[in-house]
């Protein structure tokens, strides 16, 4: 019995994946098409927005996937730095010493703001998810308040940046880099005592 294909899954899952390698502008419905299966028929039925709907849906479903990953790797770890540093490791790639894959959803933001104010919308969204979690994180770590925010934005600087660096350089030297600092950026910090 020939299974029954989920045609809409099949067109994000395979723009997520160019999207990560080449970006929105590199790619191009041929390629799409041609590398989900699908026709540009079902493209159109599944998003009548075309490819810059279908990007968005992609782009949400890359941030989800990486926000699982972070989500787990901070709430299965004694506190944010390690939870950074784990999630480092995920990120790094399945095979040690593999070129580092990058974050997906880099190469679409980098070049969003002169294409898509939609792509640009929903690639901030996803960095605001990834922020908060490891926002709620020092927050349940016992950060003060008013250092949460400022940290939490440093840690995905930290991140992103070391994803770029190890992506653009091709030395996972980079991430290794980003672990080392994680620890120093998110010791816990010292409560003042009360006089």
């Amino acid at each position: 019995m020939a299974r029954n294909r989920d045609t809409r899954a099949d067109l994000v899952q395979t723009m997520a994946r160019l999207l990560r390698d080449q970006g929105y502008t590199a790619t191009g419905r041929a390629q799409l098409l041609a590398e989900s299966g699908v026709s540009n028929g079902s493209l159109y039925h599944h998003f009548p927005g075309g490819m810059e709907q279908l990007a968005e849906a992609a782009l949400e479903a890359s941030g989800q996937a990486v926000a699982d990953a972070l989500s787990e790797a901070l709430n299965g770890a004694p506190n944010a730095a390690l939870g950074v540093i784990r999630f480092l490791e995920v990120a790094e790639g399945p095979v040690a010493g593999d070129p580092c894959p990058g974050c997906p959803i880099a190469p679409t933001a980098l070049e969003s703001p002169i294409i898509s104010p939609r792509l640009r919308a929903a690639a901030a969204r996803c960095f605001d998810q990834w922020e908060t979690l490891i926002a709620a994180r020092l927050q349940a770590d016992g950060w003060p308040e008013d250092s949460i925010a400022e940290t939490a934005s440093a840690a995905l600087s930290l991140i992103e940046g070391a994803l770029l660096l190890a992506r653009v350089s091709g030395q996972n030297s980079h991430l290794a880099n980003a672990k080392r600092a994680a620890q120093s950026l998110l010791a816990v910090p010292s409560v003042p005592r009360e006089n």
